[in-house]
């Protein structure tokens, strides 16, 4: 039994959908890595933002800490110190004398919010 040989066309007919599934896939590769880009970049923007909501809430921390110290409640904290709780950290920049100014930093991952407050 001898197979039919194929003719030219046939052949031609087999290249050009095989160059039309190329083109096709690689416009859908172009679509879907468009498509993937802005969620990656809003992912980033919404890691920034817990952060950031993080760092004012230790900032917010560290002054409740510094007033509870003013009113006679705890230890008043030097200036320098540091605590930290989890993945955030509380500075204490500046520590209000009797009337003074008070200035508190939190920090998490790579927000940081600072908290200035003045005692009287």
């Amino acid at each position: 039994m001898n197979k039919p040989e194929k003719k030219p066309k046939q052949l031609a007919r087999r290249g050009t959908v095989l160059v039309a599934i190329v083109i096709v896939m690689a416009i859908l590769s172009l679509v879907i890595a468009g498509a993937v880009r802005p969620v990656r970049d809003e992912s980033g923007l919404a890691t920034l933002r817990v952060e950031t909501t993080r760092a004012f809430y230790a900032a917010e921390s560290g002054a409740v800490i510094m007033m509870n110290a003013v009113i006679g409640r705890a230890v008043m904290p030097s200036s320098g110190d540091r605590i930290k709780i989890n993945d955030q950290t509380i500075v204490f920049v500046q520590v209000p004398d009797a009337q003074g100014v008070g200035i508190v930093e939190g920090m998490s991952g790579d927000a940081t919010r600072r908290i200035e407050f003045t005692t009287e």
